[in-house]
């Protein structure tokens, strides 16, 4: 335990001295600072769009900035040699891999904060409440998040930045439309042929494995004003806690056979 707090706490440090992760964030929070100006030119509409487009924002760039980063941890290690001089040292890899992960669990939960800090001065601009409802969504685009450090990790475990980032972004993609897929049934019903059948199965099956995102997008729910229990917040953090718990086993034991020399 006391190796992963160190790498994590190590990671996190390097995070956030990252000129990049740090120009990252502040096109971010400039994007945001934007919608302030467009919710401001529509009538009287400024809540909702800035419910809208601020959760959007917050959500969609915290992921890619997660995937950008994610993606790299490993690759850097590596192509700057440095995890030759950590692997001889008294630390399993499973250890070196899971430090990583809290270092960008922790650098992520900085950067969401900011944003939705940022997202509740906005509001406070535009005497509008910041309600529980907000607090929740934000909390819940971290949750997303945390799920996607862990696929970023688990596809750079064994293979590139660039088709890490790729394999994740479509880990990302799918996953936020998952809940359609797991219903889905090709061709016209008076049409459907067992082909059809059968492809509707397999796709329904992959789903079913697939990372559900769209659990942790109620943006229509805050912007429409339905209500979103605590219950709901609860299950949709222990499923993403779960699910990344799962994909970090895998990325261990694929890290564990990779061989460095």
């Amino acid at each position: 335990m006391i190796q992963i707090y160190a790498v994590g706490v190590n990671t996190f440090r390097e995070a956030i001295r990252n000129r990049i992760f740090a120009s990252l964030v502040m096109f971010a929070i400039a994007m945001l600072l934007l919608t302030l100006a467009v919710s401001s030119a529509s009538l009287h509409e400024e809540v909702r769009l800035m419910k809208d487009l601020g959760l959007f924002l917050v959500s969609t760039f915290s992921v890619l900035i997660a995937i950008f980063i994610g993606v790299n941890l490993l690759y850097k290690e590596i192509e700057r040699k440095t995890i030759y001089t950590i692997m001889p040292k008294p630390i399993h890899r499973a250890q070196f891999l899971l430090g990583k992960f809290a270092g960008l669990a922790w650098t992520m939960a900085v950067q969401v904060a900011v944003m939705g800090l940022v997202l509740a001065l906005q509001f406070w601009l535009l005497d509008a409440r910041f309600g529980v409802e907000m607090v929740q969504a934000v909390w819940l685009a971290y949750m997303e998040v945390v799920v996607m450090v862990a696929v970023a990790l688990l596809f750079s475990s064994f293979s590139t930045p660039f088709l890490s980032g790729l394999l994740t972004f479509g880990v990302f993609a799918v996953g936020r439309f998952v809940d359609r897929l797991a219903t889905l049934k090709l061709g016209d019903p008076s049409e459907r042929t067992e082909t059809h059948e059968q492809i509707s199965a397999v796709i329904r099956g992959v789903a079913k494995v697939w990372p559900d995102l769209s659990l942790y997008n109620v943006t229509p729910n805050v912007v429409h004003g339905a209500p979103v229990t605590w219950s709901f917040v609860g299950s949709a953090t222990l499923y993403g806690l779960s699910y990344a718990a799962v994909i970090l086993l895998c990325a261990c034991v694929v890290f564990q056979r990779r061989d460095f020399i």
